[in-house]
């Protein structure tokens, strides 16, 4: 069985307080587990990942249209009809490893194919579902479109973090230099 984790957990894991967690939860709209219920590791995932971008001094806003282009991607492959949890949206964020080319960035969603390079394949469906009166090209959605829009969501966030890389880089540095662990 999986082991689940109180918020208190959760900010120690994550190395933030309530506060700050709050703020993201928030600022996205995530589900926030009422006690006694507690949160999984793949929410801690995804807090982990939020916090290491903000870090990397990517903005709530960022985020946002990150997260909304996920949430919209997963939403036409249909994952919020396969798995009933309040947060089925990062479910799937089982791992912080970034480098899975099939995963998205903040989910951790694995959607089958390469999401920077890939193409979807026609008809891909990762749930039931009830049918549609419109099929969704019907109703101005499409998914190669999205995918495009998040692509260049993530190509920004990745240029904001690697314009950071070496600033971050720097400041541990003196960090260590300045604050030895006489503390």
């Amino acid at each position: 069985m999986p082991k689940h984790y109180t918020l208190q957990e959760v900010c120690r894991q994550i190395g933030k307080n309530h506060i700050y967690i709050g703020q993201i939860q928030s600022a996205l709209g995530l589900h926030r587990p009422e006690p006694p219920k507690k949160y999984s590791r793949a929410y801690i995932n995804f807090l982990s990942k939020c916090t290491a971008m903000r870090l990397f001094g990517v903005g709530l806003g960022d985020l946002q249209d990150l997260f909304r282009k996920e949430q919209k991607l997963l939403r036409m492959l249909h994952v919020n009809t396969h798995n009933p949890s309040p947060s089925w949206y990062l479910d799937g964020c089982t791992t912080l490893d970034g480098r899975d080319p099939h995963r998205l960035l903040l989910t951790g969603f694995d959607v089958g194919f390469n999401a920077m390079t890939g193409r979807i394949q026609g008809g891909l469906d990762f749930g039931t579902h009830e049918p549609e009166l419109f099929d969704s090209k019907q109703m101005g959605e499409d998914l190669d479109h999205v995918l495009e829009l998040y692509r260049q969501q993530v190509r920004k966030v990745q240029r904001r973090v690697e314009d950071e890389r070496g600033a971050i880089r720097s400041a541990l540095s003196w960090s260590t230099k300045a604050f030895s662990s006489d503390l």
